[in-house]
């Protein structure tokens, strides 16, 4: 088969959604900014406030299926509020590949397999004598590989730990219909659960959430931190909530586009990825310069260190063609290692 040439394609990025080019969800953007202004600077405890705030938090604990939700400017800050009403009273233990905003400092994640993490983190959490909060990404979208939590009902139930996952990357995306983590989660009696997420990739909104039962939530909104930050643009946050249906109908789209570029492959042993996730990583390094050169954009570069191996990795998004789908497949079909 002839390859294709003179062509350029992205395949990278977090939009998995395609938010930042969808016109649908443009036009509530800029509607919202109509009916409340660009922004908001004011503290999220003033007196004087806008109901949109409000309105998406209670729209938000819905959708994602939590008690209630706090939303903020960023992932960034969701995650150090998070950890910085927690970190004075309990011993922080991370997961493997945890992201850098979850915490305190410099961020120095254990380098093992995370089943096996989770067994040490049942007797370690089983064997403290302190409050424990155990911290982990929901997914590992650099591999990828969606997290197993089922490990949490083997904890002692006499033990109360809190823990905190980051769903910045399977929000939008993950569960039946885009719910995300939360739901996902043990519901354990001893266990306080709260989800935090960056709503900037998949959701196309510049905020962060954080998912939790009502006194929880109650609990955060007491802090010096929440008090201090200022809120997401209203205007974002009147499209989120008013997006629900479009976010709907893009997952279709995407759950299409995977279905269909993974039909297209002869060899899926090429690639490793998972079902019905939008990232595939591309182990050989003569294959992820063969699709560079023929115009394939792609994330390449050397993650976590930064001296290390390149890490190559597809993304595939709700708004790829057919066509473009197409392209990719071929490409990888011919390469002959």
């Amino acid at each position: 088969m002839q390859q294709q040439t003179n062509i350029s394609l992205f395949f990278g990025g977090t939009a998995y959604l395609g938010m930042p080019h969808n016109e649908e969800f443009r036009k509530l953007f800029i509607r919202g900014m109509e009916i409340y202004g660009v922004n908001h600077g004011a503290s999220r405890n003033n007196n004087i406030t806008l109901d949109i705030f409000s309105i998406a938090e209670n729209a938000a604990a819905k959708r994602f299926g939590a008690g209630d939700s706090i939303l903020v400017s960023s992932g960034y800050l969701s995650a150090q509020l998070v950890v910085q009403n927690y970190s004075p009273s309990h011993e922080l233990i991370y997961a493997p590949e945890t992201h850098p905003a979850l915490w305190p400092g410099i961020s120095n994640p254990p380098k093992m397999k995370f089943s096996d993490w989770a067994e040490q983190t049942v007797h370690r959490v089983n064997s403290s004598s302190e409050p424990c909060m155990i911290i982990s990404n929901s997914v590992n979208n650099l591999i990828p590989e969606i997290y197993d939590f089922s490990w949490l009902k083997k904890i002692d139930p006499s033990r109360n730990p809190v823990l905190l996952v980051d769903d910045s990357h399977g929000i939008g995306i993950t569960g039946e219909n885009g719910e995300g983590v939360f739901k996902r989660l043990p519901d354990l009696v001893n266990i306080k659960t709260i989800v935090i997420s960056s709503l900037a990739k998949a959701l196309g909104t510049d905020a962060g959430i954080i998912l939790s039962d009502i006194d929880t939530i109650q609990e955060l909104r007491n802090t010096p931190v929440y008090a201090g930050s200022s809120p997401p643009s209203p205007g974002a946050l009147f499209a989120f909530t008013n997006a629900g249906s479009i976010y709907s109908n893009e997952l279709k789209k995407l759950r299409h586009n995977l279905r269909l570029f993974t039909d297209l492959l002869i060899s899926k042993e090429k690639l490793f990825f998972i079902p019905d996730f939008p990232v595939f990583l591309v182990p050989d390094d003569q294959l992820a310069i063969h699709l560079s050169k023929n115009g394939i954009n792609f994330s390449s570069f050397p993650y976590p260190d930064p001296k290390g191996k390149s890490l190559h990795r597809i993304v595939i998004s709700s708004i790829h063609t057919a066509e473009e789908l197409g392209i990719l497949a071929n490409l990888i079909n011919d390469f002959k290692s």
